[in-house]
C-alpha cells in the first residue's frame, strides 16, 4: 500500500514538473525539469509494477498519470479563465444558419464516424490484448482501460485531419485487418 501511495505521489510530482516546465520562459531549466519529470515517471511506473505486477501496475500508472494530468489542466484552465478580458465582437451580418439538409448530413456523418471508430477500437483492442502473454483477467482489464483511449484517439484523428477520407480509410483498414486477425485464426 505504501508503494502505491509513493507511486501516486511521484507521478503527481512528475506531472506537476511537466506543467511547470511548460510554463517556464527559460529553456534550460525547462529541459532539466522535463528530464527529471521523465525519470520520476519511470520510477513511479516501476513502483506500480513492483507493487501490483507488470500488467496491473502499468494499467494503474496509465490511469493515475491521466487523471493527474487532466487535474492539472483543469486547475490551469480555471486560473486562466479568471484573467481573460472578454472582447465582444460585432455581429457579422452575412452569416446564416446552415440548412436542414446540411445539418442532417453532418449529424449522420458524425454518428457514422463515432460508430466506425468504436468498432475499430474494439477490434484492435481485442487483437493486441490477446497477443500479449497474460491471463484472461488481465487481458480484460487492459482492454477495458485502453479501448476508450483508442476510441477517443480515432475520433480525434477523424475530426482533426483536414482530409476527410484518409482517416476514414485508415480506421476502416485497421478494423478490417483486426477482424481478419481475430476470426481467421
Amino acid at each position: 500500500m505504501m508503494l502505491s501511495l509513493a507511486a501516486f505521489t511521484g507521478s503527481a510530482f512528475a506531472v506537476g514538473m511537466f506543467y511547470t516546465a511548460w510554463r517556464t520562459q527559460r529553456p534550460a531549466p525547462g529541459q532539466l525539469m522535463k528530464g527529471l519529470a521523465v525519470v520520476l515517471m519511470l520510477f513511479s511506473l516501476w513502483l506500480w509494477c513492483y507493487e501490483h505486477g507488470p500488467e496491473l501496475g502499468t494499467c494503474y500508472a496509465v490511469v493515475a498519470f491521466s487523471l493527474q494530468a487532466w487535474s492539472w489542466i483543469y486547475v490551469a484552465r480555471q486560473r486562466v479563465d479568471k484573467n481573460i478580458k472578454r472582447v465582444v465582437l460585432p455581429f457579422e451580418s452575412g452569416m446564416q444558419w446552415p440548412g436542414v439538409n446540411n445539418i442532417t448530413l453532418r449529424l449522420l456523418k458524425a454518428a457514422a464516424v463515432i460508430f466506425l471508430c468504436a468498432v475499430s477500437a474494439m477490434l484492435l483492442t481485442v487483437v493486441w490484448t490477446t497477443a500479449l502473454p497474460m491471463n484472461k483477467v488481465n487481458q480484460i482489464a487492459l482492454g477495458i482501460y485502453t479501448m476508450p483511449v483508442l476510441w477517443g484517439a480515432f475520433v480525434y484523428w477523424l475530426c482533426a485531419d483536414n482530409t476527410e477520407w484518409r482517416p476514414v480509410l485508415s480506421v476502416s483498414l485497421i478494423g478490417v485487418l483486426s477482424y481478419l486477425l481475430i476470426y481467421s485464426v
